[in-house]
């Protein structure tokens, strides 16, 4: 009975070793940007597309469904700079968007006329069509791109 113990004990502990070893070679989980200097600003036009043209009344535009009383809105904009978002690194981590963005501060006016604070957005443009406004000037999947 010991003997039949013993060697039970034995297979069952070199199945739970076998079970947590690794079958597949490690993959790097972390991609990062190239950080090529581009020598021609044609290729940085081809990446990231034009700037966006009249990107202050298209904001404004996109916002006046989206906030109470625009009309009496104050909109503070940044210029717009080259970005790219990435997906999670759950997802692969991969480039799903490369353009341009624009930060925008809004500050709107209560009932009663006073001003309130203004909330930050990031506005992403592909050209001069906005493909999303992300809430607060960080995000973990942006990354702003140096001119």
């Amino acid at each position: 009975m010991n003997r039949i113990f013993k060697s039970i004990s034995i297979l069952s502990s070199s199945l739970l070793f076998v079970g947590c070893v690794s079958t597949q070679s490690p993959r790097p989980t972390l991609h990062t940007p190239t950080t090529q200097p581009h020598s021609t600003t044609t290729t940085q036009l081809s990446e990231y597309g034009m700037p966006p043209v009249n990107y202050r009344t298209t904001i404004k535009n996109y916002f006046a469904t989206k906030i109470k009383r625009p009309e009496m809105a104050s909109f503070v904009f940044s210029k717009p700079q080259r970005a790219y978002k990435r997906k999670g690194l759950a997802y692969g981590g991969d480039i799903v968007w490369k353009g341009w963005l624009v930060d925008v501060s809004i500050a709107t006016k209560s009932r009663s006329g006073r001003l309130q604070t203004p909330r930050p957005y990031m506005v992403l443009f592909n050209g001069s069509t906005i493909v999303e406004d992300i809430l607060g000037s960080h995000h973990q999947l942006i990354t702003r791109v140096g001119q």
